[in-house]
């Protein structure tokens, strides 16, 4: 059953974060590369045109949600042709989705008003050096007072012991702590497997999500924006 989002947000909670699809718009960063290679590579496709949609339809598909093989995308855009290895197309995308790496809808605002009611702040984020980028682009680290990344760490959500090990760097206890993210397996359940308080940000997904795991669930990080800076007057 839902709790409110007072009772969620209660003044001294930890609030920890998930990066990618929650505080930061990965989706956004990942056309913008793509346009970007499309542009360079292919110049007789035309934005416009319906083979540019259908590659741009294939790319997202290959990426997963960044989940995907990025072997695969190579091999899907370039196959045999020489364009570059496989491994400076990885180096290649990871310093570009950096380089394009903004904020979701209302993450600062979010943010500045947590961080005026003195909430504790972690980020907890699988990969490795291409999370660390994304952060360091956006000057993120201002914000919390940890940062994990699971490359750097050892652990990967959806394992209880990271969301243990951010709660102890926070010297906080995991009942006045909650997690907010976007993935149900990754983030909600690994949180509340830790004795966390969850939110789920939905995203419109249609799945069915437990209301065991879910504390509090919202469309997206605007609509949690306005309900936690309507708790106060931290605009």
């Amino acid at each position: 059953m839902a709790r409110p989002a007072g009772s969620v947000f209660n003044a001294g909670n930890a609030v920890l974060f998930d990066l990618d699809d929650t505080l930061v718009d990965r989706d956004r960063a990942r056309d913008r590369f793509f346009s970007f290679l499309l542009n360079t590579y292919f110049p007789d496709l035309k934005p416009e045109g319906t083979p540019w949609a259908e590659r741009m339809d294939m790319l997202r598909g290959l990426d997963r949600g960044g989940r995907g093989s990025k072997a695969a995308i190579h091999d899907y855009l370039f196959g045999d042709r020489p364009v570059m290895p496989v491994t400076t197309f990885v180096e290649l995308m990871r310093s570009r989705l950096a380089s394009y790496t903004s904020w979701s809808d209302e993450a600062e605002p979010l943010l500045r008003c947590l961080q005026a009611r003195k909430h504790p702040m972690a980020v907890i984020t699988n990969g490795s050096k291409s999370q660390r980028d994304k952060i360091e682009a956006l000057y993120a680290s201002r914000y919390f007072d940890a940062v994990l990344i699971s490359g750097e760490v050892g652990i990967a959500k959806p394992d209880p012991r990271i969301f243990r090990l951010a709660l102890s760097r926070l010297n906080a206890a995991p009942g006045q702590s909650v997690f907010v993210g976007d993935s149900v397996e990754h983030d909600i359940a690994g949180a509340r497997n830790a004795g966390m308080m969850t939110v789920y940000i939905s995203k419109g997904k249609t799945e069915d999500v437990d209301d065991a795991l879910c504390d509090l669930v919202v469309t997206d990080l605007r609509e949690l924006s306005e309900l936690v800076i309507g708790l106060d007057a931290c605009k």
